[in-house]
């Protein structure tokens, strides 16, 4: 989701927002113009279709890619709509230049990168008469290769059988999937992996077959390296472990550019990039810590870089896993794993002041690029941000929480990063340090408390992380990296506390970024443990994930860019817990910034406010959960803002029906406020659901059947219960995993049935549910959790093992029975030892309190962990204007919404006060 995330973020507010698709400064002329006497014009997010209303689209069949440059975009969409304007032939490009450079920038979706314009020839004939004629035209330009297309000739034409009109269907767990019709009428996958893979019942037309010979005979015969794995995919290119046929017990890593595509913020694709690396380490060689080349290669159209093979683990992989305050079963105490990270980060100084002396950046420092070998001897990796310019290098790619801010150039950039990493290694919250450098005066005092480290481990930090004066040299990094002098001087920037938040909160378009947490937490563990549908990643890649975290071994190589910091970045004191948390500050910020003139949301909150239909108005992410949180804090309700909601779930023709994104959602919120919706969106849902395939609790009919169940209408509870035993896959295993979206939230629903209804066959689908998630997550007898699964991870009640607890604490409250008993304690124990990646309800370390406050509120463990949950909480707020707002998930914008934002911050600090869980379903559970 991470990247999702950075599609929404903008430098003109302080919120996620969707993409300016009309204003003047975003859309290619075409765009604009007048149009051809007969032709339409729909503008959408990405894409801008142009139709007539005489020539009716076909469901599917081939049709033409073009791909483009920054460099010819323009060129190519003149050439290309003259054209399909003289023939007839609809169309769609994309809206602008920033939507084209976020396409083809590193991280962005392979199976769309490249994509400039798409043509619908109705057929074959129109087809062949198309490529013939838009070859001579423009035949021969330069172009991301479309991986899942056939290319024409020397392109940039491509060309791949696909859906010309959008058709999909929900799978059990409530993802959208695309689809085309097969010749029985079943709607299958569209699939856009990489590869031409035409469906078995689609003819490839004859003029593509002199392509799709040449496509078969592009070979090379001298390639020097045999592939054995791929260890990573990007935009830009692969990893992969390699050998040399002369030498097969030599593994060595083979790193992949592809031209024109993968950009970075400069606008350098991969292949400048690789010819960085390979200038870097070539004039490094020799020091410790970097790898050696070994050849520099070319390829079917892209370039090869083959280095030593780095055996060991990311410092980052390590860190996680031995930090006692991440994962609890780690064998080393708070004293000597801080001595274990402060002779790693040693290490690091060391080698980045050797690199330094011989006229070399690094210039994308984080744990990711750092690996660690049995011998505990640090090696740097991903040398493809370095620069010779030692004084001015300013940075175009980095991770979020160690890339630094403006005014940090040359050396500057390693230094700030090297602070970050003392810090982060100890407390993984590094991300808080783009509100200003003195929120680390709160990161270092928690950390030197719980960890047991004196004001020496932290020497030199704040100078570091202080941008340098003009024309001031960088603080030096000394061998040790430690008794670093503190700079005692302050730019201006990081005194100007009254700068606006839409100056400190990042918001930069189309770049892309990474937590510093795992990799693995910007997915959902669906994808990474249950086998996610469309997942590109090769088998051993997926493996690796579901791995758990000790025996992982796995060389990272992906790297991320985060969004511009502001130029003004400031000093942000974290506030008072009790000056973050109070419901006036909710009720104040709703009055402030509520906006009942758009139609897609009333509060800012969370990007799924744009990607799910509804999502502005349900409970998770929007105005229902935002309503139903103040009024059960004793704040006054708006009617203003009911009657606006009350409208737009009229107006709105596709909402889910189930309990955190959905109709049951809304209802539950409203019951209270407003009966009469409340009432209506039950009957709207039961209707729905006659025929809804999404069995989910967040999005499904079993959130609607656990709503109805605590409504008392047994009988609509038990409808939708017996649909789902019926409609569960007879392979248990394509169930998705966790609460929201997968097979514990089924659980909570079959358990809540069989207890409401007194049927044992729903009890025993719980358990059996139950008995695979377990499994899945590692928390069966001597299995190891799945690093993947915990809160430090990146994921919590909504698909981690948090969510899963809440569906084993359920099933021993309500069955009485002790069988999940010891796997609900390990996740307890977790919960209580453990911090969060992310600060929300549904994903972070707010989530975590309410589990706390379900399973085991009254305990000195658990009341600790919520004291000291809460105070990390309230880092995650900022100013906006007289108020304080949260931080929302990946804490790039600000959020209001219950499931991310302010919301849910407010509701868990009342919770923390009265002792109990509040969370939506369970708040009258005891």
């Amino acid at each position: 989701m991470y990247l999702t995330y950075l599609q929404f973020c903008h430098p003109g507010s302080p919120f996620y927002e969707q993409r300016d698709t009309e204003g003047p400064d975003v859309l290619f002329p075409l765009h604009r113009a007048e149009l051809p006497e007969g032709w339409a014009r729909e503008i959408r997010s990405e894409w801008i279709m142009y139709s007539r209303a005489d020539v009716p689209l076909p469901w599917q069949g081939w049709k033409i890619h073009v791909s483009a440059t920054t460099a010819n975009a323009e060129e190519l969409l003149t050439a290309v709509s003259a054209h399909c304007f003289a023939a007839r032939l609809p169309f769609k490009a994309l809206s602008g230049m920033p939507t084209l450079r976020q396409r083809n920038s590193k991280y962005a979706d392979r199976g769309g990168s490249g994509k400039f314009l798409t043509l619908y020839p109705p057929t074959e004939e129109a087809l062949a008469t198309a490529l013939d004629a838009l070859d001579a035209l423009i035949g021969g330009h330069q172009g991301p290769t479309i991986l899942s297309d056939l290319r024409f000739r020397e392109g940039p034409l491509y060309v791949r059988y696909g859906a010309f009109v959008s058709r999909h269907r929900t799978d059990e767990s409530g993802r959208r999937i695309e689809c085309i019709e097969d010749p029985d009428g079943n709607l299958v996958p569209d699939e856009r992996r990489p590869g031409f893979h035409p469906p078995s019942w689609a003819a490839v037309p004859e003029v593509l077959q002199e392509s799709l010979r040449a496509r078969s005979e592009r070979r090379l015969g001298d390639f020097p390296y045999r592939v054995s794995r791929a260890l990573h995919f990007s935009n830009g290119g692969g990893v992969y472990l390699a050998t040399r046929p002369e030498a097969p017990g030599r593994t060595l890593l083979l790193k992949e550019a592809r031209p024109h595509c993968g950009l970075d913020e400069s606008g350098r694709d991969a292949l400048v990039r690789l010819e960085t690396e390979r200038a870097a380490l070539t004039d490094l060689a020799g020091l410790p810590g970097v790898p050696a080349v070994d050849a520099y290669v070319d390829g079917v159209e892209h370039k090869f870089l083959g280095r030593a093979y780095v055996e060991g683990r990311s410092l980052m992989d390590l860190a996680l896993e031995r930090n006692p305050f991440v994962s609890p079963g780690s064998p080393l105490t708070p004293g000597a794993y801080a001595e274990w990270a402060r002779a790693l980060v040693d290490q690091v100084a060391d080698t980045v002041r050797r690199m330094h002396a011989r006229g070399w950046v690094f210039g994308d420092l984080h744990p990711g690029n750092v690996i660690v070998d049995e011998e505990d001897r640090v090696h740097l990796i991903d040398f493809e941000s370095a620069s010779r310019d030692l004084d001015g290098y300013a940075q175009t790619m980095g991770v979020f929480g160690y890339r630094a801010p403006h005014g940090h150039l040359g050396r500057a950039v390693d230094h700030y990063a090297l602070a970050c990493m003392r810090i982060g290694l100890l407390l993984p919250m590094t991300r808080l340090l783009a509100l200003g450098p003195d929120r680390a005066e709160d990161l270092c005092r928690v950390a030197g408390e719980r960890f047991g480290v004196g004001a020496e481990y932290f020497a030199g930090v704040r100078g570091q992380l202080a941008p340098p004066e003009k024309g001031a040299a960088s603080t030096p990094v000394t061998e040790g990296a430690v008794g670093v002098e503190e700079r005692a001087a302050r730019s201006e920037a990081f005194a100007a506390a009254s700068t606006s938040v839409t100056e400190r909160v990042v918001g930069a378009e189309e770049v892309e970024a990474r937590p510093e947490v795992s990799a693995a937490a910007s997915a959902s563990v669906a994808e990474r443990v249950g086998g996610a549908e469309g997942a590109e990643a090769p088998p051993e890649t997926a493996a690796a994930a579901a791995t758990p975290v000790a025996e992982r071994a796995v060389e990272p190589e992906e790297r991320a860019a985060r969004p511009e910091d502001p130029a003004a970045a400031v000093v942000v004191p974290a506030p008072p817990a009790a000056d973050a948390l109070l419901v006036e500050r909710l009720a104040e910020s709703l009055r402030a910034w509520r906006s009942p003139e758009r139609a897609d949301r009333l509060f800012p909150g969370d990007v799924r406010q744009f990607l799910q239909p509804g999502g502005g108005l349900g409970l998770a992410y929007g105005a229902a959960g935002v309503l139903w949180a103040l009024h059960r804090c004793g704040g006054e309700v708006d009617p203003a803002d009911l009657d606006w909601l009350r409208r737009r779930v009229h107006a709105e023709p596709e909402i889910p029906v189930g309990f955190h994104s959905g109709l049951a959602g809304i209802a539950h919120a409203t019951a209270a406020l407003d009966p009469e919706l409340a009432a209506y969106c039950r009957r709207r849902a039961l209707e729905a659901a006659e025929s809804a395939p999404d069995l989910s609790l967040g999005s499904g009919i079993s959130g609607l059947g656990a709503h109805l169940l605590a409504t008392g209408d047994l009988a609509g509870a038990d409808r939708l219960a017996a649909r789902l035993r019926a409609a569960l896959p007879a392979e248990r295993e394509q169930i998705a995993a966790g609460l929201l979206d997968g097979a514990a939230g089924l659980a909570v629903f079959a358990r809540r049935a069989a207890t409401a209804l007194d049927d044992p066959a729903y009890a025993r689908l719980a358990v059996e549910l139950l008995d695979m998630e377990v499994t899945r997550f590692g928390f069966g007898p001597g299995a190891t959790p799945v690093a993947a699964a915990l809160p430090a991870f990146g994921t919590g009640l909504g698909s981690g093992a948090l969510g899963l607890g809440l569906a084993l604490h359920d099933e021993v409250r309500l069955s009485g029975e002790d069988r999940f008993a010891e796997p609900l304690s390990r996740i307890t124990a977790l919960a209580q030892h453990t911090t969060a990646a992310h600060n929300g309800l549904l994903n972070g370390r707010l989530g975590l309190v309410q589990f706390l406050l379900a399973a085991a509120p009254g305990t000195p463990a658990s009341q600790q962990a919520v004291a000291r949950a809460l105070e990390e909480a309230a880092w995650y707020t900022a100013p906006l204007g007289p108020h304080r707002i949260a931080l929302g998930d990946e804490a790039l914008k600000l959020s209001l919404d219950l499931g991310t934002g302010l919301a849910g911050l407010v509701l868990t600090a009342r919770s923390a006060a009265h002792g109990g869980c509040e969370l939506p379903l369970w708040e009258e559970a005891r």
